[in-house]
């Protein structure tokens, strides 16, 4: 190496600088030459600058070696995913990815729904920053079908400060406590009834931030105003929703542990949309099973003011963990004889106990303590869990004719059981139990068959 080679040069040369007047008085005569020996004066003038050059030279490997340093990106491959990031950190560009193969049964059916094996989730997110601005871009590849392809998240950044943060493009509205919670983070292979009034994804631009050392967070933001469920990717009208929340953790920074895990919170949205028979701007409501329970009648559509409520709460202490979500919907509807104002309401409360002792949180999902391993005698950690929830429906949809009692239930309501197996932060195994029973929705009126969907999930994540 060409530092090392450097300082033990410099050790010689010290070492001749001390030596050389012995070396000169122990020789008796000296050579014969056509030029004077030099004085001991010159050799150690000659050695100096010798040393000099040797100094300067080591100087100039040093600047070459940091010049290098600062000019190579760093690659880290590790259980959170892919990512090159800059030598001055400035600038960073990520590969991650979330794999969900699920199973799907159905008893008390009669035979009618379809138990299968499917692709549920698969999902590459590429993510990148460059200085303050970045931006995020993730692709749906898996569901029932190809038709289910499509873009999930696409959005750019800029980041003024931790308190005001800029977004914009297409990703979740902020709406809907378990709607904003992550896919990877999602304690069960589907999601409650509280999702059901919310979008999944919609168009706009929203600011954001954190204030009071994170205790409080807010976004508020103009949308296109996607109906409830849906994907959206195009306006439909010339119409926007404002969507606004703040959600306040008033304990995360005090001395009371038992209660830095409390938060609570509000979201809303307001806006107007006026639909037609063709493009109604009106959700379907499923239940935990993916089955739709509920749809208006043909030549049903959105007519005017639409207004969300969404308090929304969680508590985690440890290894225990609660979500309750509550929506509320108020949309004016019309159809060839009729226009009313509806309001929907759906309700999600969700609880966790991890067993095996490890922490639960809102973000993150369970880290097991140790990985499972045959060879070394561990299980990884296992989370309890059970939720209950509805979706009701305006009655005066039914007395309006605005939709069929005998083909859809004025309210759902359902209960879960299920465990979950991490056998490490990159994978776990979900096991679930959902119950529902309707009011109305078969013919003349009846009550629609008892919904039994038992549903397994393999997640993948990176």
């Amino acid at each position: 190496m060409r530092i090392s080679h450097t300082a033990l040069s410099l050790g010689a040369l010290a070492a001749a600088i001390v030596f050389t007047p012995a070396i000169a008085s122990a020789q008796e005569a000296p050579a014969a030459t056509d030029t004077p020996p030099l004085t001991q004066d010159e050799r150690i003038a000659r050695l100096e600058q010798e040393l000099d050059t040797l100094k300067r030279q080591r100087e100039l490997d040093q600047e070459i070696a940091t010049s290098t340093a600062t000019k190579t990106p760093v690659a880290t491959l590790d259980k959170k995913g892919l990512t090159f990031t800059s030598a001055d950190g400035k600038y960073a560009f990520a590969l991650n990815a979330q794999v969900n193969v699920d199973i799907h049964s159905f008893s008390n059916d009669g035979g009618a729904l379809r138990d299968e094996v499917v692709d549920r989730l698969i999902r590459p997110t590429f993510t990148g920053k460059a200085g303050n601005a970045s931006f995020r871009f993730t692709p749906e590849l898996g569901g029932s079908s190809s038709a289910a392809a499509s873009i999930v998240d696409a959005y750019v950044e800029y980041k003024f400060s931790d308190a005001v943060q800029f977004r914009g493009g297409k990703f979740k509205s902020p709406l809907g406590l378990e709607r904003l919670q992550s896919d990877a983070d999602v304690i069960w292979t589907e999601r409650g009834h509280s999702t059901n009034l919310v979008p999944n994804r919609d168009v706009g631009y929203q600011v954001f931030g954190t204030l009071f050392d994170n205790a409080v967070e807010y976004q508020v933001g103009l949308f296109n105003g996607a109906a409830d469920g849906v994907n959206l990717n195009n306006d439909l009208d010339n119409q926007k929703d404002v969507v606004y929340r703040v959600f306040a953790q008033p304990f995360l920074n005090s001395s009371v542990v038992f209660l830095q895990g409390f938060g609570i919170g509000y979201a809303g949205s307001d806006g107007k949309h006026l639909g037609n028979a063709t493009d109604t701007q009106l959700g379907s409501y499923k239940t935990p099973g993916q089955q739709t329970f509920f749809k208006y009648g043909t030549g049903v559509y959105s007519n005017g003011k639409e207004t969300r409520s969404n308090p929304q709460a969680w508590f985690y202490v440890n290894n225990f963990g609660v979500l309750a979500d509550y929506v509320t919907v108020k949309q004016d509807v019309a159809s060839a004889s009729a226009t009313a104002e509806l309001e929907n309401k759906a309700l999600d409360v969700s609880a966790s106990w991890v067993i095996t002792g490890e922490n639960v949180n809102y973000k993150g999902g369970v880290k097991p303590a140790k990985d499972f391993s045959l060879k070394n005698g561990t299980w990884g950690a296992f989370e309890l869990t059970a939720r209950y929830g509805y979706t009701e429906i305006d009655p005066d949809t039914f007395t309006g004719g605005f939709a069929s009692a005998s083909s859809a239930a004025q309210k759902a309501t359902s209960t879960g059981f299920g465990i979950g197996w991490y056998w490490s932060e990159n994978l776990k195994l979900l096991a679930d139990y959902d119950s529902t029973e309707f009011d109305g929705g078969a013919a003349a009126g009846a009550d629609r068959r008892k919904e039994a969907f038992t549903s397994g999930r393999i997640q993948f994540r990176y």
